[in-house]
Parts: C-alpha cells; structure tokens; sequence
C-alpha cells in the first residue's frame, strides 16, 4: 500500500467535476489530504476533505496554499452573463490569483482545466487539432476568449516561476448526467436551430472520464498540455438524428441577428460568438494524453446518446426547464415553437431593414 504523502487543493470544489476528483483523490492511499476552495458548499463527506469557504480572488488565498503539492483549479464561470466584467474578472483574474498565490507559497503542480475551444472554430483549422496547433479561440464568445487568456496568464506565470510544472487539460464538450450548462441546456430545446450550409462535427468527453484525466495529472508525470476527447466525433446529421429534436436551418446573418436579439432579451444561453463552434471543425487529437497512460472509458457518440436520453425527459423554453410528463406537451411545445419562429420571423425584418 502506497504512503499518503500527498496534499492537493481543489478550487471549484462544489461543481460537478470538482465533486467528482475530490471523491477520486480521497479514495486514493498516495493522497493525505485534499482541501476545497469554493463560494458554495460542496456535498463531500470524507476525513481526507477539508472544506474552505473563500473566493479565488481573494488575496488571502495564497496562504491557503500553504504546504499543498498540487493545486487543481477548476474554479471558472462557464455560462456566459451580461456582466462581462464579472464574469472575465471572476475566470482571468481569478484564475491569475489562484497560480500567483499558488507558486509563491511553494506549490511545485498547478493542473489548470482550460478547454479545447481555445483553439478556436475555423474552416482552415488543423483536422485533427493537437497540441501544437496555433490557439485562435473565438473572441465573441466570452467563455472561449477567457479561457485563451487564462493560458497567457499560465505562461506569464511560468516565466515567473519556472520550477513550477502546469498541467493544462484541453477537453471537448463535457456530458454527463451532473454536467449543467449552455451545451446540456441546448439539448432540450423543442427547436434545433442550424446554420444553413455547415455541417460541422462535434467531439463529446464523460465527465468521469475529466474526472479521472485530472486525478491522473495530480498523481502521475504529467507536464505541458493535453488534449482530452475520445477517438471519435459525432457528424452533424447524427447529431440531429440522435437528439430527437426537430431543427430549423438559418441562414447565416440571420442566425447572429437572432442569437444576439435573444441574448439581449435574456433568453439565450450563450451569445452569437458560440455559433461559430457549430459550424467550423474544431475535432482534437488526444493522442498525447493516451501516450501518458489514459483510456477513455466512453466514446464520443456514446456520450452524445447518453446525454440525449436524458434530455429526452425535458424541454426548455429560454431559461425556463419542465418534465415532459408534468405538461400539455401539445399546447407548450406549440407555444415554444411559434415563439421561437415570431423571433425569427422579428430577427428576419430587421436584418432586411439593416441592409
């Protein structure tokens, strides 16, 4: 049996993948102790799991750090909100105090979850994206902008700091059945709406499969970046025909004209820079990751299955969720459907009279 030699910290220690490695970490004999950073409280009962109540941008963070080995920082505002400002200095300068804090109270291991939307959706994109590929996240949308600056702010650290080793982890689209944001929500919509004239492929990572990734970075020799999706992707046409949703195809300018009208009105999740990621390839290459030792336990299209099972139970209307079971389906799906297309039809006249 291994000695418990190890003390690890967690931020974002209350979201689902945070909950998910912190039960992994003190299950493991090489882990002493783990400790949680978060604004809410985690539902983890462990003796290994102390629990602290603090912001990542918090000064008095880097005393926290304190004879910690490894820092995980999770911890990231991943639904876009209107207040921008928030949101950037929540994830950018966070994140920032968070490594800051963390190098100079001596940790050696600083494993950051970034994303691979960082590389950006381009019709010129490498396929299949590897590490090396060029990062050219889409600057429109905020949360693929900020998690390209929070790898600047790793190689500022980094040259600060040299002895310290980050492990960045670039995963695709995670599903599971704890996983609830602007991709989950966007599988219960009672319209699929797609941009007429692309069809792009999507890659999909089990939150499990992060989970285990991640406590792999904390334990094993891990450096540098890596890539964290399945072999496979799911093609467009999949996609629709295994989501059970009916789809609208939108011609581009109108497409952004409605995502923007909607996301002013609060009723999209995410704004118009998110469509980018559904029409331009932006498959990844986890072949590094696979060499360190790691096997996927899912497959993408696997993942996608799952996750529309589950979404098959509900249907949502802007920021609004219900049970199938608990509605007139008829009457509410109706109501949804001629919403979304008065909107279309409103996002359609303006354009018109914009040109």
């Amino acid at each position: 049996m291994a000695t418990a030699s190890l003390t690890v910290a967690v931020t974002g220690a209350a979201g689902y993948l945070g909950g998910r490695l912190i039960s992994g970490l003190c299950s493991d004999d090489s882990i002493a102790k783990v400790l949680g950073f978060d604004v809410r409280v985690p539902e983890i009962a462990h003796p290994k799991f102390v629990f602290d109540s603090i912001d990542v941008r918090d000064p008095a963070l880097e005393a926290r750090f304190e004879g910690v080995d490894v820092v995980v920082h999770l911890a990231f505002v991943m639904d876009p909100i209107h207040d921008e400002a928030t949101m950037r200095d929540i994830n950018v300068n966070g994140s920032q105090n968070v490594f800051r804090g963390a190098a100079k109270s001596g940790v050696k291991k600083i494993v950051y979850t970034s994303s691979a939307l960082v590389y950006g959706a381009h019709p010129d994109n490498d396929f299949r994206l590897t590490e090396d590929s060029p990062l050219r996240a889409n600057l429109d949308f905020s949360y693929a902008a900020h998690k390209l600056e929070v790898e600047y702010v790793v190689r500022e650290i980094q040259d600060a700091f040299p002895d310290v080793n980050f492990v960045i982890f670039r995963p695709a689209i995670v599903f599971g059945p704890n996983v609830d944001n602007a991709w989950s929500h966007a599988m219960e919509f009672p319209l699929l709406f797609t941009v007429r004239g692309y069809k792009s492929p999507l890659q999909f990572v089990h939150e499990d499969d992060v989970a285990r990734a991640l406590h792999l970075a904390v334990t094993g020799n891990l450096e540098g970046p890596y890539n964290v999706a399945p072999d496979d992707w799911v093609d467009h046409d999949d996609l629709l025909s295994l989501s059970g949703r009916r789809s609208v195809q939108v011609a581009e300018p109108v497409a952004f004209s409605l995502v923007d009208r909607m996301w002013a009105m609060k009723m999209a999740e995410a704004p118009s820079g998110m469509l980018h990621y559904v029409m331009y390839p932006w498959v990844v290459s986890s072949q590094r990751l696979k060499e360190a030792g790691f096997t996927f336990t899912r497959t993408s299209r696997e993942v996608f299955i799952e996750a529309a099972e589950r979404a098959s139970a509900f249907v949502r209307f802007g920021r609004r969720r219900v049970k199938r079971a608990d509605i007139n389906k008829g009457f509410l799906a109706g109501a949804g459907v001629i919403g979304a297309l008065v909107s279309l039809r409103t996002a359609k006249k303006r354009l018109s009279a914009a040109q």
